[in-house]
């Protein structure tokens, strides 16, 4: 089959690989029919993660199911599904608690010898578990958001106690920063702030109707928003200690930070910030996913979420490194980048 190969940093390749089989009898093998570079992915293709060379990429699928193993029972073979994002064991003392992304086994796909849903072919262990069927009204376009970009966010705002009328500003307007505009929305914000030093992903924000806010003092500015006090919850989307820490400057007193960025590599984070002024700081990713997506997917399917802005590209397996060098780059005006077969 062919797949999208990771080389070295900065090095892809669109090449034949083994296509994979039924290793246990709860796998089931999905022929993807549309994929998405995440910002995980394309921290590994920077060199900023890890990355061993050798396995396909990419980690947010969608599919028909072509095979299935002797003990899957849920799933069904010809069924369009989509994947989450890892795979978990069930039974550790995280899942029993339902803290999926905390798995002591956990496994993600594209990494952790498992092969990627930039493929033509993923194998998917504890398939029953794992993926999940798509109803007609949701487009592949649309369920590819639902393995991780979106229901992470509507785990994260939900954990940090968001309520309906409050003023959310959201610092970084990549995909996780738009999804969470997009998500706070849908679930009852009064108001969506959005930063971001890039002038096109602002435009992106007001598109989605958040209100960006630019100027050489964003608290400030927020504050002049919001009568004096500052938001109620200030969201990082940008996986830097740079990018929470202006989350943190954003809250009123008494108000909350939600961490949803992946990528931190080391920084203090003022602790002045927390306690001056009693905010609440709440790390919430990689959030549990599996348990939001049935949620998320219904809110797509009535049409109270629609993610197609989110995505800038759509492009052929075979220039998904293009895709790659456009995200990595911030240029040709990149959000996200969907990979079609």
């Amino acid at each position: 089959m062919r797949a999208v190969v990771y080389k070295g940093p900065s090095q892809l390749a669109v090449e034949m690989i083994a296509d994979p089989a039924i290793e246990e009898p709860t796998d089931a093998i999905v022929r993807v029919t549309m994929s998405a570079i995440c910002g995980t992915d394309v921290r590994l293709y920077t060199g900023r993660l890890h990355q061993t060379p050798g396995p396909s990429l990419g980690h947010e699928f969608v599919g028909v199911v072509d095979a299935i193993g002797a003990d899957v029972r849920r799933i069904q073979a010809g069924q369009r599904v989509v994947s989450v994002a890892s795979v978990f064991c069930g039974g550790c003392f995280y899942c029993k608690q339902g803290l999926l992304s905390a798995c002591e086994n956990r496994r993600t796909f594209g990494r952790d010898k498992l092969g990627g849903g930039q493929a033509e072919l993923v194998r998917v262990p504890r398939a029953d578990a794992i993926l999940e069927p798509l109803p007609p009204e949701v487009s592949d376009a649309s369920a590819v958001f639902l393995a991780d970009l979106l229901p992470g966010p509507f785990a994260g705002l939900e954990i940090a106690g968001m309520k309906a009328g409050d003023t959310v500003a959201v610092v970084g307007c990549g995909p996780t920063g738009l999804a969470t505009q997009l998500v706070a929305q849908a679930m009852g914000a009064g108001r969506v702030l959005a930063l971001d030093h890039h002038d096109y992903r602002r435009r992106a924000a007001d598109a989605l109707g958040a209100t960006s806010v630019d100027g050489g003092d964003p608290a400030a500015a927020v504050r002049d928003l919001t009568g004096g006090r500052g938001a109620d919850l200030a969201v990082e989307a940008t996986g830097t200690v740079s990018g929470l820490t202006q989350a943190l400057a954003l809250c009123r007193p008494w108000g909350t930070a939600l961490s949803l960025g992946i990528g931190f590599d080391g920084g203090e984070i003022p602790s002045a910030a927390l306690t001056d002024r009693s905010v609440f700081l709440v790390p919430a990713r990689p959030a549990p996913a599996r348990n939001y997506l049935t949620a998320v997917m219904r809110m797509i399917a009535h049409g109270v979420i629609d993610p197609a802005p989110l995505a800038s590209h759509t492009l052929p397996r075979a220039e998904a490194p293009r895709g790659y060098e456009i995200m990595a780059n911030r240029s040709d005006g990149a959000l996200k980048v969907l990979i079609r077969p």
